[in-house]
């Protein structure tokens, strides 16, 4: 039985010399005073780190919020008068639907005391365009007290042909006069 390694006692985790910081190398009680006068000196830190750094977080976050809701409504008030403009072309209709249904998109989503201009005054059969102008404030508009758009208004103009001049026109334009294509008689 040649060399063999002697076998080492176990050492206790108790021992001041199997104490070890977080690089490994052995503590002794001036490492173990070092470190708490670290640990003392940074306390209060994350307070400070949070209390300068959260209202600059919170500020974006609802600024986010504040052009996510002012594009949102951007958006819906271009629908609503171009859905109104579309109930307006078809014959048959007055200016008192073109109004009912560019509120009831603008109540749905949340818009509330806008103004609805639609022109003419009156549809006949003579009609040629319609036009829908909406006007709304958004501070009205808003989910939140706004900060950045408070003295925004959103609004949108819209003006279609109206069918009875799409139909008119058709019977006015000869269409078989091209020498590529027949001519229907």
């Amino acid at each position: 039985m040649a060399d063999r390694p002697k076998e080492q006692e176990p050492m206790s985790h108790t021992s001041p010399t199997n104490r070890r910081d977080s690089h490994g190398e052995p503590m002794n009680a001036g490492s173990r005073r070092v470190r708490n006068r670290r640990v003392r000196n940074r306390r209060g830190a994350f307070t400070v780190e949070f209390a300068l750094c959260s209202g600059l977080f919170f500020m974006i976050l609802l600024a986010g919020f504040e052009f996510s809701r002012f594009m949102y409504a951007r958006h819906s008030v271009d629908q609503a008068a171009y859905e109104a403009a579309r109930i307006g072309i078809v014959p048959g209709q007055s200016p008192a639907q073109v109004i009912a249904r560019a509120r009831q998109i603008l109540n749905a989503t949340g818009i509330r005391s806008a103004t609805v201009n639609v022109q003419p005054a009156a549809f006949d059969g003579n009609t040629e365009t319609v036009t829908v102008s909406i006007t709304a404030p958004y501070a009205d508009s808003s989910w939140l007290r706004p900060v950045f758009l408070a003295a925004t208004n959103l609004s949108a103009t819209i003006t279609l042909d109206h069918e009875n001049q799409a139909y008119l026109q058709a019977q006015t334009i000869n269409i078989g006069n091209n020498n590529f294509e027949p001519i229907d008689k």
